[in-house]
């Protein structure tokens, strides 16, 4: 299967700029632009944080498409917040120009992730039929996977 991506433009703050710290929420319940929604008490995030990679765009062909690494990934309320590191100043041009977007306020991530089908709904909207298995839907246990800062947001 497929991970999936949804995307959130950040609520970001810089918390160490000579470290390349920032905090940002990275999910939320609200409905993004695919109609679905993914309910943060669903998160497993156990396998995340064994290997916690800051990546850009969801790219996973080189080792230069990881940007960074999250300090900490946890579940408030209905948010999914984390602190990343990015790693600035270490030869990446990628990395500092994502650190430049975060620190300014203009970072969006995406989270990709594993949802458990069998716990997934659809989301049928009154007066409609069900648009079937494959969306909108309600994401109710999902594994993550990464976090990419990305350029375009959907949620």
């Amino acid at each position: 299967m497929q991970p999936l991506h949804r995307l959130i433009r950040a609520e970001t703050k810089v918390l160490d700029a000579d470290k390349g710290l920032v905090e940002a929420v990275v999910s939320t319940e609200d409905v993004d632009r695919h109609g679905d929604i993914i309910r943060q008490k669903g998160w497993s995030l156990d396998s995340f944080l064994k290997h916690p990679v800051l990546l850009s765009s969801h790219s996973y062909h080189s080792l230069q498409d990881q940007i960074g690494e999250w300090q900490s990934m946890e579940v408030k309320g209905k948010k999914l917040i984390g602190v990343a590191r990015y790693y600035i100043g270490d030869g990446n041009a990628e990395a500092d120009w994502g650190w430049v977007l975060a620190k300014n306020g203009r970072a969006a991530y995406s989270v990709g992730f594993l949802p458990d089908m069998s716990k997934a709904k659809p989301i049928v909207e009154e007066g409609k039929e069900s648009s079937g298995p494959w969306g909108p839907l309600e994401y109710i246990g999902q594994e993550l996977l990464e976090v990419s800062h990305v350029t375009v947001p959907a949620n």
